[in-house]
């Protein structure tokens, strides 16, 4: 599998010796997802920090009642991780599933922070990757700010058109905090 994807991420952050290329690479695993399989659980402590060469995952929790929430979908180029607790190793209050077959690299826990030892310059990486995830965080709240709902159905559509392009209606829906039947009479031009 091609690693091109994840060295241009990277190198979008900080630059890439040889050296640190070849540890990389030997730290590097490569795993597929078919369709509806999970990369992680809720309640699991993450094993594994990854990147997406191709395909969608939807980020989300199910509540005490049994619903699931939408709190984010990962496409190409994408990490994924739940940090907190992949750093902290604490179980994780979100699950992550394949929304079509997914290709990813991946590294575990200890290998990871092993790396991050021999080269701490990375952790300017992990830095902006916070830091956009918190960003990502703050327009999804915003988001769903946004009344009525065919205005915030619109700034989706305008903002990420690849989600209505790729995610089941029922999990846009939820990602945008409406009911399926609500996203419906949106989309049909009854609200």
């Amino acid at each position: 599998m091609n690693t091109h994807s994840i060295i241009d991420f990277i190198s979008g952050f900080v630059d890439v010796a040889a050296e640190e290329l070849e540890a990389m690479h030997s730290r590097i695993h490569f795993q597929s997802l078919k369709k509806g399989e999970y990369f992680q659980q809720q309640d699991e402590v993450p094993q594994n920090i990854a990147f997406i060469i191709t395909g969608a995952v939807r980020i989300f929790y199910t509540d005490e009642k049994g619903n699931e929430h939408s709190l984010s979908f990962a496409f190409e180029n994408q990490p994924l991780v739940a940090f907190d607790s992949f750093a902290n190793q604490l179980p994780s209050h979100i699950a992550c599933v394949a929304l079509e077959p997914t290709n990813i690299i991946y590294t575990s826990h200890e290998e990871f922070f092993s790396f991050l030892e021999m080269y701490p310059k990375y952790e300017i990486l992990v830095r902006n990757v916070i830091s956009q995830h918190l960003i990502k965080v703050g327009e999804h709240a915003r988001l769903l700010r946004i009344n009525p709902v065919r205005d915030r159905y619109e700034q989706l559509c305008k903002k990420q058109p690849e989600l209505i392009q790729r995610v089941p209606l029922k999990h846009i829906a939820s990602y945008m905090g409406m009911s399926l039947e609500t996203l419906s009479r949106v989309r049909a031009g009854k609200l």
